[in-house]
């Protein structure tokens, strides 16, 4: 029953991830689903017969207060940090054939 059980999570978990999500998204499709999507990518690296178009999203978290689940005189805050997402897909003969994401976050 635990064999199984842990089966089940692990596939779950693997089908469930942003890069799956993202690959049964744009695999096979023509990079023109990009530009709706994203816009005018950042930069396109030209490899030959690969080109990899890479896209930035840079978004601000604010900072909030950190539940302790106790009453305090001084609450414990989270900085507030700057996420930047990075979207590479890579496309060969007008196809997407791999997508690969990067998240990043600054103080």
């Amino acid at each position: 029953m635990y064999r199984i059980f842990v089966l089940i999570l692990l596939v779950t978990l693997i089908s469930c991830s942003v890069h799956r999500s993202l690959q049964k998204t744009y695999l096979g499709k023509s990079p023109s689903v990009l530009i709706e999507k994203f816009g005018k990518p950042k930069t396109i690296l030209d490899w030959g017969a690969e080109k990899v178009y890479v896209y930035e999203i840079v978004t601000e978290l604010k900072s909030t207060e950190i539940s302790q689940a106790k009453l305090t005189l001084d609450p414990m805050i989270s900085p507030m940090v700057e996420k930047t997402e990075r979207y590479y897909f890579t496309v060969k003969h007008e196809k997407i054939v791999n997508v690969r994401l990067e998240e990043e976050y600054k103080r």
